[in-house]
């Protein structure tokens, strides 16, 4: 379970979903899209031979999955330190 600050006011999201509409998850759940994206582009690339764009696609689809990776991290420390004050 997550808590939030401004969606809810419960400490914990009780229902399956309250923890999307939380306006801090945005940034991370779009670099993971991001990711999504730059895999489907440099599986597409790779497949017609495009070497370049193949490398070019891959750093940037594992910096945006490790980027989205690090806001989640740092989110859900930013949570558990506003639950461990109330």
């Amino acid at each position: 379970m997550t808590v939030s600050d401004s969606t809810s006011s419960v400490a914990y999201h009780s229902k399956p979903g309250e923890s999307l509409a939380d306006p801090y998850n945005i940034p991370g759940i779009l670099l993971f899209f991001t990711g999504i994206v730059g895999l489907a582009s440099t599986l597409t690339a790779a497949g017609y031979g495009f070497g370049g764009w193949t490398v070019l696609g891959a750093i940037a689809t594992a910096l945006s999955f490790t980027a989205s990776i690090a806001v989640f991290v740092l989110e859900h420390e930013r949570l558990r330190r506003l639950a461990a004050r109330r």
